[in-house]
Formats: C-alpha cells, structure tokens, sequence
C-alpha cells in the first residue's frame, strides 16, 4: 500500500502500543477486529480489508460459540466450538467441533483470557479439513454488525466476489479513477475501520447492469435481524493478549 500508508499505519499502532495508554470498555470489546486491520506492535502485519473482501477471500464463515479451550500443540492453540450459523463452507466439509490459532503473537495467533465467547462472527481458513483464523482474519461479535453487514455475510457479498475492494491511501488528493472490476474504498483521512462510513457499514461492492462494478446500498426492508442476546462482556472477557 505504499510506504505513506506504512508510516501512517505504524504511527497508529506506535499510539495503542506505547506505556501509558488507556483503554475503556467499548474499545476492549472491538479490539479483536481493530488487530485485523492494523499492523500490531511485532512481526505480524495485517492488510486492511473490506467486510465484503472478508467474506470472499475467506474459505469458511462461520458464527459459533467458543465453549472452552482445546488440546494445545507446541505450535497451534485450540478452542471447541459450536457453531450456530453456516455462512460460507466448501462442500463436503466435515463437522467441525474445533478451531485453530497459531500460538505464537508474532505469527497473529489469536488469544482470550476467557474459556468462553458467545456468537463470533469467525472467517478463516481450511487446512486438511480443520478450521484455522489468526488475528488477520474477521473475528467480531455477530451482535455488534448493522443488519446491512449480517445481510451481506449471509446472502449478498458473495454477489460481488467477482470485484475487487481497493482501499483509496491517496487521502490527500483525489482517489484514482477504479478499473472495471473494481470498487475504490474511499474513507476520511485514511482512517480505515469496518464499523466506520457508509461503504463499511452499510454497502457492498457487486456488478452493475453495464458489467462494471460499484458500491450499492445494501437494502434491508425485509430483512429480519435475529435476536440473539449480546454475550456477557466482563472484563476478563474482552482482555486480548
């Protein structure tokens, strides 16, 4: 993305990581995503990415329950999970019970100091059948998306696979013009967030009637959001290491 956009990251990030630096609630509860668009404070670099480039880059998507943590290995941590909601799965997947982080920080392993999390929005990877997500990848509480997100993960931003979601970095002059297959997120003063401007909110990249791709407002007349309670949020719960 350019060393500017580099520099403006990692300035960003300095910020969070630096001694001294408070946290409230709100912030702890969204942190888990915060480190999928960000460059943390070690070696792991994340790209910034689109809710809609989550889904379509992602080879399963899920929403489920963590319910306890697993058999660790020396390289990868686990956690047994039930899963409440198929959204996006190859075919002849088997059942999955477990998912998998890499244990180490620097490799974006995932960590909660809890046994338990209630309905997370997760979108990984499949390796040799076994769900695998690093702190790169969307891990989010399912409650906290607008109902134009929730629609788009389960029935609309797969419509749009076929574009491309570029992120604008040229924040000081106009964006450049997107190709045909493309769609320019654009958001003020580069400061990328998904819970942040109409296009991460509430819009979806897809193809247009002239075979060009661009941004369409997600239309949720008839949509019926499920009433799934919030978890429990307790300190312990949204402490990330």
């Amino acid at each position: 993305c350019g060393s500017w956009a580099k520099e403006t990251v990692h300035g960003f990030v300095h910020a969070l990581c630096s001694p001294g630096t408070t946290m409230g609630p709100a912030f702890l509860l969204a942190f888990p995503l915060l480190l999928a668009l960000s460059t943390p404070c070690d070696a792991c670099e994340c790209k910034i990415k689109h809710p809609q480039t989550f889904y379509c880059t992602s080879d399963i998507v899920v929403i489920g329950n963590i319910l306890e943590r697993g058999n660790d290995t020396a390289l990868k941590r686990s956690y047994r999970i039930n899963i409440t909601q198929i959204l996006k799965i190859p075919k002849k997947t088997h059942p999955i019970t477990s998912v998998y982080t890499p244990k180490d920080w620097d490799k974006c392993g995932y960590e909660v100091r809890t046994s338990q999390q209630s309905q997370l929005l997760i979108a990984g990877y499949l390796r040799k059948g076994a769900l695998y997500f690093t702190r790169c990848h969307m891990v989010y509480f399912w409650y906290l998306l607008t109902n134009e997100q929730r629609l788009g993960f389960q029935a609309l931003y797969k419509r749009g696979c076929k574009c491309q979601i570029q992120p604008c970095f040229l924040c000081w002059r106009h964006c450049p013009q997107p190709d045909n297959q493309e769609c320019v997120w654009e958001q003020k003063d580069c400061n990328y967030s998904i819970w942040e401007g109409d296009q991460s909110l509430y819009s979806m990249c897809a193809p247009r009637h002239n075979g060009r791709c661009g941004w369409t407002r997600i239309n949720t007349t008839n949509y019926l959001p499920e009433t799934t309670p919030p978890p429990e949020t307790t300190p312990e719960m949204m402490s990330i290491t």
